[in-house]
């Protein structure tokens, strides 16, 4: 919508990750030089860690699409929430593999039969598993055990594991010696420091096709890594609504009061957004029930206008109280998670009134006489 505007060929800052236009921060090269060091020792394991939107998709897909001209048959895994062995078989079909039965012992004989033609073709495997930590314990240890079988005394497969920050304490419990012995180099990516946001900003605004001076000035840089916290993911969604948002208003420059004027209007949303569920889950409380007797409110965790209107002021003007908005926001949170909680009882009653009624139809068909 605003590309012509600026005269780009792209938007600089979608939320897909998109390999072409990869930039290497301090910690996301780190991690990447830990990734190709990985495959280099065609075996063990490399773990890479951060928070929401800080990057490690992004850096896998990079790392893939390096490997297209590489002897190495990549495959990524997303949301592995998966038992030992459904864990196994989903690895088979992620490298579309048809072994001849349902057991375990069926498909670890494929796999290895693969590899060994791989091998055969100077060729190996590599697994990516994004959001490894919704894996189960016992599905880490799987993995494990699947990298101790070797074919020509090499290891079948080779696995990186990108995790949120939970990751490092599942991996940090005692239980987790064995596998931690794998583990040939881990990372952990942080957020981008504000001389990063600078350097990340104009590298994706050339990429996209920029060719004037810097649209951003350096107060207005500052001021946008204050409010996404230098995460990538925050950054690429704010600052796409302030291309929006100068395009609408014709503007030819970046400044600081741009800036401020779309936080305004992002702060205001979220308020609205915020006050609308509220006021669903007041006017829209499931009654106690004999099958849900807990039911019927959720006040215990609604937080105050004057908590929402603290929350508002401090995002619009940079005075962050980190405990406060913290829990304000874990408030949020479970509030949400009651409202899942609501939405679940609601759906069920409705469940139960409408076999009901259709019980009853039934009852009233079988009373009617034969014509």
């Amino acid at each position: 919508m605003y590309e012509e505007f600026f005269g780009l060929s792209r938007k600089p800052f979608q939320l897909t990750p998109d390999p072409e236009i990869f930039f290497a921060s301090t910690g996301h090269q780190k991690a990447l030089s830990y990734l190709q060091y990985g495959l280099t020792q065609s075996e063990g394991f490399i773990v890479i860690t951060g928070n929401v939107g800080t990057g490690k998709t992004t850096i896998a897909n990079h790392l893939i699409s390096q490997l297209e001209e590489q002897n190495i048959v990549a495959r990524q895994l997303v949301t592995p929430n998966l038992s030992p062995d459904d864990l196994i078989v989903a690895i088979t079909k992620l490298f579309k593999l048809h072994p001849e039965g349902n057991t375990k012992a069926a498909h670890i004989a494929e796999l290895t039969d693969y590899m060994r033609r791989l091998n055969a073709l100077g060729r190996r495997m590599l697994l990516i598993i994004d959001e490894a930590q919704n894996l189960p314990v016992e599905s880490i240890e799987e993995l494990r055990m699947l990298s101790n079988i070797q074919v020509d005394g090499k290891s079948i497969i080779q696995s990186f594991l990108l995790g949120q920050s939970e990751l490092e304490g599942i991996l940090s419990a005692p239980i987790m010696e064995q596998f931690r012995q794998r583990v040939i180099a881990s990372a952990s990516l942080t957020p981008l420091s504000e001389q990063e946001l600078s350097n990340y900003i104009n590298f994706r605004m050339n990429k996209a096709g920029w060719q004037g001076e810097p649209l951003f000035s350096e107060e207005a840089v500052s001021v946008v890594h204050k409010f996404t916290d230098g995460i990538p993911r925050k950054i690429n969604t704010f600052l796409d609504r302030v291309l929006l948002f100068t395009y609408m208003e014709e503007k030819h420059a970046i400044d600081v009061e741009v800036i401020n004027d779309v936080i305004k209007e992002v702060s205001s949303e979220l308020n609205h957004q915020v006050d609308d569920g509220l006021d669903m889950m007041r006017n829209h409380q499931v009654p106690a029930t004999a099958s849900n007797p807990n039911a019927g409110g959720v006040k215990d965790f609604n937080p105050t206008d004057s908590e929402l209107a603290d929350l508002n002021s401090a995002l619009m003007d940079g005075g962050f109280n980190s405990e406060k908005i913290e829990t304000l926001l874990e408030s949020l949170l479970m509030m949400n998670r009651r409202s899942l909680l609501v939405q679940s009882q609601i759906l069920k009653e409705l469940k139960i009134q409408n076999e009901g009624k259709s019980a009853g139809g039934n009852e009233n068909n079988k009373a009617k006489p034969s014509s």
